[in-house]
């Protein structure tokens, strides 16, 4: 597993190399100081809490609507964890569909619906040049919905990063779940082993029906896109 920036962070923070400086994706970062680490690990489990649950909505909603793609999850998981009583970080790595499935049902609809970013200097975007003091709104949901950059963008389709090598994307940042740069998320590897160990334990045991497959997912849409109401059917698995 490739290490997280956060802990290559705290790594990096120690007291006799508090001058070190580590390049992470290409992208130089200082060490944290102790409260900076704090702050960013109580964001990463409070912060977290609420997307990482409406993302699982997400996910629940759409596979229900399609079939195929839930079996072709399911037989996944099972393949996986066959005979076996519990699971490791190994094994969830090893859930390349799920995975795919969390980033399309990400795509379509993402938690945050924009990002705002403040300038303290003179920069150049876009060709423009923008003078001290401009915010920028970072539209997510149109950059994740782009005719240009994705086919088809109101489909959802998993095998858009269904054995896909990221470090070969042509855009890393024509998909945003959870930031780039300096300021990406650091509870992102947090929040996909959440939901993969989820959708592993929950899909693994149980079926999980939509009790109407013709309502709309009910959201309430601000800063961020909240799952109102998702009314589904569970019962045990018959293996």
């Amino acid at each position: 597993m490739r290490t997280d920036m956060l802990t290559s962070l705290i790594i990096a923070n120690t007291e006799k190399d508090t001058a070190n400086v580590k390049t992470v994706g290409g992208e130089t970062f200082e060490p944290m100081i102790d409260e900076e680490i704090r702050g960013n690990l109580v964001d990463a489990f409070v912060a977290g809490t609420d997307s990482t649950a409406n993302t699982f909505c997400y996910i629940t909603y759409y596979i229900c609507k399609h079939p195929n793609m839930k079996q072709k999850m399911i037989s996944e998981i099972d393949s996986v964890f066959s005979n076996k009583p519990y699971l490791t970080s190994d094994d969830l790595l090893k859930l390349k569909y799920c995975e795919a499935i969390i980033k399309e049902s990400s795509r379509m609809i993402p938690v945050t619906n924009f990002a705002s970013r403040y300038m303290t200097e003179e920069c150049e975007v876009a060709g423009y040049k923008w003078v001290s003091g401009t915010m920028f709104h970072l539209n997510i949901m149109g950059v994740n919905s782009h005719p240009k950059i994705w086919s088809n963008p109101e489909v959802f389709d998993p095998d858009r990063f269904y054995n896909v090598d990221q470090d070969d994307d042509k855009n890393k940042y024509s998909l945003i779940i959870f930031g780039g740069g300096p300021r990406i998320c650091p509870g992102r590897k947090l929040a996909m082993g959440e939901l993969l160990l989820l959708m592993a334990s929950v899909y693994r045991h149980y079926n999980v029906e939509l009790v109407n497959m013709d309502e709309p997912l009910k959201i309430v849409t601000a800063s961020a896109n909240n799952v109102q109401e998702l009314k589904v059917r569970i019962s045990p698995r018959i293996n």
